[in-house]
C-alpha cells in the first residue's frame, strides 16, 4: 500500500461516507432486511477506513521508535486487529514476532508494546461507535439546516404580519456554498406565495470566486427587469442573526429542473437553443452600472494577463494534484500555445450556465438560476463551457447561429475552444483547492465536499480529455 503523509487520508472519504448513510439513510429505511444490510455496509466502511488510516490514534512510546514504520504486505483486506493502521501495522507485527520468538509476554517491554495496542484498540473501536451508533440529529436543530420556525419568525416581523404562516418547507439538494430550500406562505400580502430561500452555511468560508447575496440581489433585478429568464428577487438580508447566515429570497419559478444529474445530457433541442438565447441576452447586457459590485474576473483582460492567468491554473493544478495527467499536461500547453486568440472583450459571464442551473418546462427554459459565480469577463467563458453540454444535443454551429441572431456577439471557435479547455482546468482548480483540499486537512466532513473530491475530479477530467479530443482533431 502506498504511504501517505498527509494530515487525512484517502480513509476519511469512507469515514464521511459511512456518517453520511448512517445519519442521512438510515432513518428513512423502515424495513429490516435493507437496515441490516445497510449497517453492515456502514461497518464494512469503517473497518477498511480504520485501515488506511496513515497514523495511529494513539503516539507510538519512544520505546518503540526503531520499530520499523514501512509498507505492511500483509495489510491487504481489513486487518482482524483494529489497531493495524497503515504505519503502525508493521511496527505492531514486529513486535507481536519479538514475543513469539522469546516467549516472555510478561516483561516490561511486552506489557508496554501490548498496553500500547490496547489503547490504540480502545482508540479505533471508539470512533467505529461514534459512527455505527450516532443518532441522526432533527434537521434544522443542529444550526447547520435552515430552520422552518426562524424563517417565519422574520417574515412575521418583515411584513408586519403576525398572521402569517410559512407551509411546506422542504430542503433541496444544493452546491457547496449554499443551502436551498422552497417553501410557501399564507397572508404576508407583500409576498408571493412561492418563494425559494438560499443561505450560506453557517461558520463556512465562502471562496472569493463565489459573489454575496447583496450583488446576486442588484444582478437578478437588473436581469429581471431586461427580460431575462430569471427568478424574481424579493429581499435580501445580510444580518446573519436571524438564521445564522446571509440568505436570499426570490419568487419561485415554474418547471423543474433541467438536468439532475450533472454529468448526464438534455435530450430536448428547443431547451438547448433557448439556452443560446438566454446566454446571448446576458452577454448583452451592460456591464457599467456592475463595475465595481460585480467581480471582474481578472484585472489584466490583454494577452499578457491571460498567459498569467493560464499560468497561475497551472500551477495550482500541479500543487494539489495527487498525480500527473498526460490530459491535463496536454491542455495546459495548447492553451499556452492559443492565447493569442483572444481578446479584450467584456460582458456579464454565469460561468456554471448549464442544464443543473436551469429550470424547464414543456421543452423551453422558465430560469437561470444559481448566480453566485457571475462575474465580467468574456462572453467566450460561458460559451467554451457549456460547450460539452450542447454539442451532445444539437449541432454547435446551430447554437452558435441561434446566439447572434439573439444578439450575441460573434466569437470565433478557437476562442470558444480555448474556453472549453480553460474552464475545464478552472473548474478542475475550483474543485481541488475550494473543495478537496478542505476536505483532506479536516476542515470538513461533508459527504458531498468528499464526493467532490473523489469522484468529480476523475468525472471532469474524462469530459476534459473528451473535449481535447476534439480541439486537437480541429487541428
Amino acid at each position: 500500500m502506498v504511504r501517505d503523509s498527509r494530515a487525512m487520508s484517502m480513509s476519511q472519504y469512507l469515514w464521511s461516507a459511512a456518517e453520511a448513510l448512517r445519519l442521512q439513510v438510515r432513518p428513512t429505511i423502515m424495513d429490516n432486511a435493507p437496515r441490516d444490510a445497510l449497517d453492515n455496509s456502514i461497518r464494512v466502511l469503517t473497518a477498511v477506513a480504520n485501515a488506511l488510516e496513515p497514523a495511529s490514534p494513539v503516539p507510538t512510546p519512544a520505546s518503540f521508535a526503531s520499530a520499523e514504520i514501512a509498507d505492511c504486505d500483509r495489510l491487504n483486506g481489513p486487518p482482524e486487529n483494529a489497531a493495524a493502521h497503515r504505519q503502525t501495522g508493521h511496527a505492531i507485527a514486529k513486535l507481536a514476532s519479538a514475543i513469539e520468538t522469546s516467549g516472555d509476554y510478561a516483561g516490561s517491554d511486552a506489557r508496554s508494546a501490548i498496553a500500547w495496542e490496547g489503547a490504540m484498540l480502545t482508540a479505533s473501536v471508539a470512533r467505529f461507535d461514534a459512527i455505527e451508533r450516532a443518532e441522526p440529529v432533527a434537521a434544522g436543530k443542529d444550526g447547520s439546516q435552515i430552520e422552518p420556525a426562524a424563517l417565519e419568525k422574520y417574515l412575521r416581523i418583515w411584513t408586519k404580519d403576525e398572521a402569517l404562516t410559512l407551509q411546506n418547507f422542504k430542503l433541496v439538494t444544493g452546491g457547496r456554498s449554499r443551502q436551498t430550500a422552497l417553501f410557501e406562505v399564507t397572508g404576508g400580502d407583500a409576498l408571493p406565495r412561492a418563494m425559494v430561500i438560499q443561505r450560506g452555511i453557517p461558520g463556512q468560508h465562502v471562496s472569493s470566486s463565489f459573489v454575496d447575496e447583496r450583488t446576486q440581489f442588484a444582478l437578478l433585478k437588473m436581469l429581471h427587469a431586461a427580460g431575462m429568464r430569471v427568478p424574481r428577487p424579493i429581499l435580501v438580508e445580510e444580518d446573519e442573526a436571524p438564521l445564522g447566515a446571509r440568505f436570499l429570497l426570490v419568487e419561485r419559478s415554474p418547471g423543474s429542473p433541467a438536468l439532475t444529474d450533472y454529468w448526464g445530457n438534455v435530450t430536448s433541442e428547443t431547451l438547448v437553443l433557448d439556452l443560446a438565447r438566454e446566454m446571448a441576452k446576458l452577454h448583452a447586457q451592460p456591464i457599467d452600472a456592475l463595475v465595481g459590485t460585480l467581480p471582474i474576473s481578472r484585472a489584466d483582460a490583454s494577452i499578457t494577463g491571460w498567459r498569467a492567468e493560464i499560468d497561475r491554473l497551472a500551477g495550482e493544478w500541479t500543487s494539489l494534484a495527487h498525480w500527473p495527467s498526460l490530459t491535463m499536461s496536454a491542455a495546459i500547453a495548447w492553451l499556452r500555445d492559443n492565447v493569442e486568440a483572444l481578446d479584450e472583450r467584456r460582458a456579464i459571464v454565469h460561468n456554471d450556465m448549464v442544464f443543473h442551473n436551469i429550470l424547464g418546462e414543456d421543452g423551453r427554459i422558465t430560469a437561470v438560476l444559481d448566480w453566485e459565480q457571475a462575474n465580467i469577463g468574456h462572453p467566450g467563458e460561458d460559451l467554451g463551457y457549456c460547450y460539452p453540454y450542447v454539442s451532445a444535443v444539437v449541432d454547435w454551429d446551430r447554437f452558435m447561429a441561434t446566439y447572434r441572431e439573439a444578439g450575441g456577439p460573434e466569437v470565433s471557435q478557437r476562442q470558444i475552444d480555448f474556453f472549453a479547455l480553460r474552464g475545464g482546468l478552472r473548474l478542475m482548480t475550483l474543485v481541488l483547492q475550494g473543495g478537496r483540499e478542505s476536505f483532506e486537512k479536516g476542515l470538513s466532513n461533508d459527504v458531498l465536499v468528499a464526493s467532490a473530491g473523489a469522484h468529480f475530479t476523475q468525472r471532469l477530467l474524462h469530459r476534459i480529455a473528451g473535449v481535447l479530443d476534439t480541439v486537437l482533431a480541429r487541428g
